[in-house]
C-alpha cells in the first residue's frame, strides 16, 4: 500500500474531524460548521466501452494533473443559527446547541483560511 502525506495548504486553518469552525467568509454573521472527517477526492470518469463502469481520473491521465489531486478536501456539516459574533458563537458550541441545518457539504480546505475562520478543537475526554 502506498503512503504518502498531504498538508493544508498554506493559509488555511488546520483542524480535524470533530473541530468547529466559526466564519466569517462575507457579510458580518458568523457561519458555524463541524468538521466531520477529511478527505482526498479522485474524479472517477465513465468508460468508453461501458459508461456504466467508472475509472478513476489519475489512473487514464499520462501527462495532465488529475482534478482535485492531493488537495484536502473538508467534508462539512453546517449548522444554524448563525451568530453575530465569535464570542456569542463559542458558548453556543460548548453547550451544543446548534442544529444542523446541512450535512455532508465537501469544500475544499483552502476556501477556509486562517484570517476568516477560527478552530474550534473537539472536546477531548482523559
Amino acid at each position: 500500500m502506498d503512503q504518502f502525506c498531504v498538508a493544508f495548504p498554506k493559509g488555511s486553518v488546520v483542524c480535524a474531524a470533530g473541530d468547529y469552525l466559526i466564519c466569517c467568509h462575507s457579510g458580518e454573521e458568523r457561519k458555524i460548521y463541524r468538521v466531520e472527517d477529511l478527505l482526498l477526492v479522485k474524479r472517477l470518469l465513465p468508460s468508453l466501452n461501458d459508461p456504466s463502469t467508472l475509472l478513476i481520473e489519475e489512473h487514464t491521465l499520462d501527462s495532465m494533473s488529475p482534478a482535485y489531486g492531493s488537495e484536502v478536501q473538508l467534508l462539512l456539516t453546517a449548522v444554524d443559527p448563525e451568530f453575530a459574533g465569535e464570542p456569542t458563537a463559542l458558548p453556543a458550541i460548548h453547550l451544543q446547541t446548534p442544529t444542523e441545518r446541512a450535512k455532508g457539504l465537501l469544500r475544499p480546505a483552502r476556501d477556509f483560511t486562517e484570517p476568516d475562520c477560527t478552530v474550534v478543537r473537539r472536546a477531548t475526554t482523559p
